[in-house]
C-alpha cells in the first residue's frame, strides 16, 4: 500500500489501526484512509495460463460443409416429395456399444431425416419380403 501523508505539512504518517492518525510533526489528526477506503483489484481468468482451459479450446476435428460421397441408395420414399429412392449414411452419435444412427437424404429436394428405429425395422422387413 502507498504511504499516507499529512494534509498540512506533508509528513509521512505512521501506520495505525486507529480511525485517525495524528501527525508527529504538526499534531494535526487525519482520517486513516487505509481503514475507510476500500481498494478492490480484479483480474481476468485469462491472465493466468491453464492447460485445462487450453484443452477445452482445442479443436478435435475438422468441420466442413462438404457432403460425403453418398453412392448408397435405398428404395425408401421421401417424406417431403414424390421421390422413390434416397441416399443414406450412418453416423455414430452415441457410445460405441450402441448402434449407429441412419440418416436419409433425398437427392431431389435435399430433405434430410432420421427414421424411427422401429419404422426402419418394418421398412427393412418389407423390403426383404418383397425381394
Amino acid at each position: 500500500m502507498a504511504p499516507q501523508f499529512c494534509d498540512d505539512c506533508g509528513t509521512i504518517l505512521d501506520e495505525s489501526g486507529d480511525a485517525h492518525i495524528v501527525c508527529d510533526r504538526c499534531g494535526k489528526p487525519s482520517a486513516n484512509i487505509r481503514l475507510t477506503q476500500q481498494i478492490v483489484s480484479t483480474s481476468e481468468s485469462t491472465n493466468f495460463p491453464s492447460r485445462l482451459r487450453d484443452k477445452l479450446r482445442s479443436h478435435t476435428g475438422i468441420v466442413t460443409d462438404r457432403r460425403p460421397d453418398n453412392n448408397r441408395t435405398i428404395q425408401v420414399p421421401c417424406l417431403n416429395c414424390d421421390a422413390k429412392e434416397v441416399t443414406w449414411s450412418e453416423l455414430q452419435l452415441r457410445s460405441a456399444d450402441e448402434g449407429t444412427t441412419i440418416f436419409y437424404r433425398c437427392p431431389k429436394c435435399n430433405h434430410r431425416w432420421s427414421p424411427n428405429p422401429f419404422t426402419f425395422f418394418l421398412l427393412s422387413s418389407t423390403l426383404i419380403l418383397k425381394s
